[in-house]
C-alpha cells in the first residue's frame, strides 16, 4: 500500500479533504460533515457508491488530477476502513475509473446519498450519519 506511505498522497488528503473531513477522518457531526471512519469503505463495495465518492463535489471539484483522486480515496478507504481494504475485497481505484465519472456532476448530491443509503441497508451496512446540511441548527 504505497499510498499510505507517501508523503504526496498525504499532503493532497490534508490540503484537499481534512479541512472537512479533518485529520482524523471523523468529520464534524455537528456542521453536517460525515465521518469517514469504519464507513467509507462500505462506499467503495458497491459501484454507485464508488461512483459517488469520486463524484462528490470536494472530490470530483478539487484541484487533484484523476489519478491523485484515485490515489487519495485508496488512502482514505485503507487509512479510515482498513478492515475493508484489509479483507482483500478492496478493489482498488484507478486514474481510468475517477476518469470516467468525475465529469458527471450530481444534481442534488443529498438525494444521491439517501439512495446509496438505501441501497446500503438492505444490504445491512451503516455508513456514518449525514444530516444534508441539517446539523447545528
Amino acid at each position: 500500500a504505497y499510498f499510505l506511505n507517501s508523503e504526496g498522497v498525504y499532503k493532497d488528503y490534508m490540503l484537499q479533504c481534512a479541512g472537512c473531513h479533518r485529520f482524523d477522518g471523523k468529520g464534524a457531526e455537528n456542521r453536517g460533515i460525515p465521518s469517514f471512519v469504519d464507513s467509507i469503505g462500505l462506499f467503495s463495495r458497491i459501484p454507485d457508491g464508488r461512483a459517488y465518492m469520486i463524484r462528490v463535489p470536494g472530490a470530483s471539484q478539487s484541484q487533484l488530477n484523476n489519478d491523485e483522486l484515485a490515489m487519495v480515496l485508496n488512502y482514505v478507504v485503507a487509512r479510515f476502513s482498513p478492515e475493508e481494504y484489509e479483507g482483500g475485497k478492496f478493489r482498488l481505484f484507478s486514474a481510468a475509473e475517477v476518469g470516467a465519472s468525475r465529469p458527471y456532476k450530481f444534481d442534488d448530491v443529498a438525494e444521491a446519498r439517501k439512495a446509496l443509503e438505501q441501497q446500503m441497508s438492505e444490504q445491512g451496512w451503516e455508513p456514518a450519519p449525514y444530516l444534508f446540511g441539517q446539523a447545528g441548527r
